[in-house]
C-alpha cells in the first residue's frame, strides 16, 4: 500500500475551519458596526448591514452543522459498499 499524502485528512483537527470562521465573523461584525455608525448619514446602507448579518448567520450555521472531510469520506465509503455488483 502506498502512503497517502492526505492521511490524515487536513481538517481532522478543525483548526483551519475554526480560524477561518472566527476571522470572517469578526470582519462581518466590524463591517456591521461601521455601517451602523454611518447609518445617521446614509440610511441606504441598511441593506448591506442586513446582508452581512445574514452572512454571519449562514457561516455560523455551516460551521456548526457541516461534516468534516473525514466524515464525508466515511459516508462516501459506506455508500460505495452499498452498491450492487
Amino acid at each position: 500500500m502506498t502512503d497517502d499524502p492526505q492521511d490524515p485528512l487536513p481538517e481532522s483537527s478543525f483548526k483551519f475551519r475554526r480560524v477561518y470562521s472566527y476571522v470572517v465573523t469578526l470582519l462581518c461584525l466590524a463591517g456591521v458596526g461601521w455601517i451602523i455608525h454611518k447609518l445617521v448619514e446614509a440610511v441606504h446602507l441598511a441593506g448591506v448591514a442586513y446582508g452581512l448579518i445574514g452572512l454571519c448567520a449562514l457561516l455560523a450555521t455551516l460551521y456548526l452543522i457541516a461534516p468534516s472531510a473525514e466524515a464525508i469520506v466515511k459516508m462516501i465509503g459506506a455508500a460505495s459498499i452499498l452498491k450492487r455488483p
